[in-house]
């Protein structure tokens, strides 16, 4: 363990409560590093259940949002993923014919004012298929769907246009006499893609511990990773492709059967992957109360999911980093008037401090926007707490992760995590610490930094959330201000709250946020 700064006697506070005291291990070497990539972003498939939707792709408002979180991964995938057949033949939707003729007359990444009457029809009709969705997705009832060329061309555009790196997942249930994988279909796609130069990482199959519930086709671990080998085999076929990277298995819950699948995965097939990827997810959707999102029980389950898939690795190919592929709040689309709103946050942020603190390299977020409740964009374009909540941490938070403990309060209810400030913001530099933290309890929690650091300033971006509705409000306050775009092209500066040396850092109750610890000096982040 890194030394930790000493422990002073525990300071009163002007009312007789106790301030908490941090203890911070500032010396030394960083506890970890994660990818600069370490949030990312996912899309589901089911966006292309009716290819004709995956047009939204180019509205403005959304490629501002999703550009103000690059860079990052864009993972293209989900359940849908073992259901979409691409047809190079077939003729796109006309929607998707006409955005892409559009695009040929203008710069690759402009505006297309042309089509925004296609997309308001687009959006009046989306709420509809939002239910057809997620019914489907109850009842595991999934049909083939066809995408083409243009489907491929607006994804790759969505994100080369917003500056992230495109992963694609590709049908694993496509099988030869219900063992072997028939990549026909893959081999099309793959030749379209090098055709037009799209640099793309590629995935194979979603949760395939749940392909026998979702086809009736199974496919075991040591037959999976001969799949990938062979997937590998047909990359190093195309001169663009050679040295693409390829993640895997994107299994669900580690629950026993899929430890079993994961573990005979790697010693199959786990030396052609590059990182490899596991889903989590805290609760159901359907049955999730608001409680749950406050509950430390619940939070620490998400440690032990870490702990069971990091072992399963370590002892078969220990080189490899892992990655949550696929991770929100509650499966299923989300917890409705739950995983949009301020509560969410509490999921998500000690989510991205555990991950970070156990050795999870990247943290792909469930989803940018799409169908259900935990998205981070909804219907509208407008953006929701979660992310405004990840916009601040990939501005506040660098890859270095830094120890952290504190004394007078119990740190299951007031959960601290510390890295190194992340120096590419301009108001930063090399030696300044970013401490996050969550409030749990029912009363404010008064923060003390240690005695060598009360002689320095700190920048309070305080998270509340705004009007009646409270922690169930979909809008969000940073330092008192609500967050909101300035237009639809320009995403607000986040202004910080200076805070005086020696101030004690003031969390309220139920709420989170960031504190930049300025002129730090911490050996660590030097």
């Amino acid at each position: 363990l890194l030394p930790l700064l000493p422990l002073l006697p525990v300071p009163l506070l002007a009312e007789g409560r106790r301030a908490v005291v941090l203890r911070l291990g500032l010396q030394g070497s960083p506890r970890g590093e994660v990818n600069p990539a370490f949030l990312s972003l996912t899309l589901d498939a089911s966006l292309a259940r009716d290819p004709r939707y995956v047009a939204l792709l180019s509205n403005p408002k959304l490629r501002a949002l999703a550009t103000a979180l690059s860079p990052g991964f864009l993972r293209f995938g989900g359940t849908e993923t073992d259901f979409l057949i691409f047809d190079p033949t077939k003729d796109s939707t006309w929607e998707e014919k006409l955005l892409w003729e559009l695009q040929a007359q203008q710069e690759a990444c402009g505006s297309r004012s042309a089509f925004a009457v296609v997309e308001k029809l687009l959006l009046a009709q989306w709420p509809s298929q939002e239910k057809l969705i997620l019914a489907e997705h109850d009842r595991k009832n999934h049909k083939n769907t066809t995408i083409t060329r243009n489907t491929l061309d607006i994804l790759y555009s969505f994100a080369n246009c917003s500056g992230f790196h495109l992963i694609f997942g590709l049908n694993a249930l496509l099988r030869k006499g219900g063992s072997r994988w028939d990549s026909s279909n893959a081999q099309a796609l793959l030749g379209y893609c090098a055709s037009q130069g799209y640099n793309i990482s590629w995935e194979l199959g979603n949760e395939p511990n749940s392909f026998r519930k979702k086809s009736g086709i199974y496919v075991d671990g040591f037959q999976l990773g001969q799949d990938f080998i062979h997937l590998r085999q047909l990359l190093s076929n195309y001169t663009l492709y050679q040295h693409a990277k390829l993640y895997g298995p994107d299994i669900g819950q580690p629950q026993k059967h899929t430890q079993k699948l994961l573990r005979s995965f790697l010693k199959s097939g786990g030396k052609v992957i590059d990182s490899i990827t596991w889903h989590h997810y805290y609760v159901n959707g359907r049955s999730a109360k608001r409680k749950d999102f406050l509950s430390p029980k619940v939070l620490d389950t998400f440690a032990t999911a870490v702990r069971e898939v990091l072992e399963i690795v370590d002892g078969t190919v220990p080189d490899k980093k892992v990655w949550l592929g696929e991770t929100s709040s509650a499966y299923g689309g989300g917890a409705p008037r739950l995983s949009n709103t301020y509560i969410a946050g509490f999921m998500w942020l000690d989510k991205l401090g555990l991950s970070a603190r156990q050795g999870i390299d990247v943290v792909m977020r469930q989803v940018f926007f799409g169908a259900g409740t935990y998205h981070l964009v909804d219907a509208n374009f407008e953006p929701l707490p979660d992310y405004w909540l990840s916009l601040l941490y990939k501005k506040l938070v660098g890859t270095k992760v830094l120890q952290v403990s504190l004394a007078g309060a119990d740190e299951k209810k007031l959960r601290v995590y510390l890295h190194c400030t992340n120096t590419l913001h301009p108001k930063y530099r090399e030696g300044d610490v970013t401490l996050f933290a969550l409030n749990l309890y029912n009363v404010t929690q008064h923060l003390q930094l240690p005695s060598e650091l009360l002689s320095k300033h700190v920048d309070q971006y305080l998270l509340l959330p705004h009007g009646k509705a409270n922690i169930l409000s979909r809008s969000i306050e940073l330092n008192g201000h609500v967050l909101q775009m300035v237009d639809d092209k320009t995403v607000p500066e986040l202004m910080e709250k200076p805070l005086g040396p020696g101030s004690v850092l003031g969390l309220p109750a139920f709420s989170y946020g960031f504190y930049v610890i300025k002129n730090a000096k911490a050996l660590a982040c030097i």
